[in-house]
This record gives C-alpha cells, structure tokens and sequence, in this order.
C-alpha cells in the first residue's frame, strides 16, 4: 500500500509530455533559442534628394538605378552582413563598408567607418595654462603675397582598429554583368547599429599609413536604426 502510494505521487509531480508515441513523463522542459535580430535595406541609387535612401555620387562608378541589399544578422554571440548589388561598372574592383550616420548630401555625411573596439580615448591633460606661441611671419610668394601655410596632414589610420575583424568591410569584385556580393561574419555583436552602408571607388587598403582608405565615397545605402 505504501509503495502505491508513493508511486501516485511520483506520477504527479512529473509533468506531462505528449510525444509521437503517446504520453511520458519529464522532469522539466528547454526554452527555447531566441531568434536572431534581423536589419535589411535595399534601395536603388540615385541622386541625392532629402529622405532618399540610397545616393550616388559619381554616377560614372555607381550609376542611377543601380540596386543594393545589405542584411545584418545577429545572435547573441556573433553577426553576419551579406551584401549584394547590380548595376554598377563590370569587372571593377569596390570598397564597400559600414557606416555610423546616415547618407546625406555628400559621403562624407556618413561618418567613420563602424568599429567594434574604438582606439581609447586618452585622458584630459592637466589644466594648465598654456601658452600661445607668438605669430609666425607669413612668407611671402615670388609675386609680394603672403601664402598661408598648409595644414598638416591627417594621422595615419591605426591598423590594429581598422581592419576587417574589428570593421565591417564588404569589398567587392564585379562580374562581367556588374553584379557583385559578399559577405562579413564576426564573433561579436554591435554595441550601437551602424546606419548605412558606403561604396567606395577602390578596394581597401590594409597598410599601416592608410589602413581602411578606400578613396572617395561614390554611393551610400541608409540603414534603419
């Protein structure tokens, strides 16, 4: 009586399990895998007019009616970015990476590329005064003008930060019909979304003076935030 007794508890607590063959018994049950978070744009290069979602600015390398796709997908741990296109010139080398800010009247509206890990930013310097170097004379031009000095150049980009594992690049080659896709995956999420994808003139350079350089900008893609 006693072990009937115990039985019928067992059996109660167990919850139930319908399977193909019948009913079972299981000691609990697996949540399941939440689903990936997708973004996708497409848009068909034009001009630039306000709210347009895909821009050309050299319609010689990226020409009007041009179209694009770029997919993000994510899991908890890692991303994937597929890109594709058609309609640009055949069997021509792009850079293609992605962006902070939207497509606007320029490329250069776009921002910075999109970095996982950004270089840190150093500490303040102590607050001191600091002294304001006199006025260098201005020289002057074999034609009695004064000429300006010019600025100095911009440093050069840090190899370690920009680069395809920490960046997003998504260069391509076109076939013969201009058409061209690829695809980036990475072992890490997006802290903030990037919010467009740019086009470059040339395939990107990977050399410690001009890590990331991929000329000018000739066509953005505006992602959704």
């Amino acid at each position: 009586m006693h072990r009937v007794t115990k039985l019928l508890l067992l059996l109660s607590v167990a919850p139930l399990v319908v399977t193909a063959g019948g009913c079972s018994r299981s000691a609990g049950s697996v949540a399941p895998a939440p689903s990936p978070r997708v973004t996708s744009a497409t848009g068909t290069f034009a001009a630039y007019a306000p709210g347009a979602t895909a821009v050309t600015y050299d319609q010689g390398l990226v020409p009007a009616g041009a179209v694009a796709t770029v997919s993000i997908t994510q899991t908890s741990a890692d991303s994937r970015v597929w890109f594709t296109v058609a309609g640009l010139l055949p069997n021509r080398g792009y850079g293609v990476h992605l962006h902070m800010n939207p497509c606007g009247a320029t490329g250069a509206d776009a921002g910075p590329h999109y970095e996982h890990h950004r270089p840190p930013v150093p500490p303040s310097a102590p607050s001191q005064p600091v002294p304001t170097p006199a006025a260098a004379p201005a020289s002057s031009s074999a034609s009695g003008k004064a000429s300006a000095s010019a600025p100095p150049p911009p440093s050069p980009a840090n190899p370690s930060y920009v680069n395809p594992q920490n960046e997003v690049w998504l260069d391509i080659t076109t076939r013969a019909d201009g058409r061209g896709s690829a695809v980036a995956t990475h072992p890490w999420t997006f802290d903030q979304p990037p919010r467009s994808l740019v086009i470059h003139a040339t395939p990107t350079k990977t050399g410690p003076a001009d890590a990331g350089d991929a000329g000018a900008r000739v066509a953005c893609l505006t992602l959704p935030a």
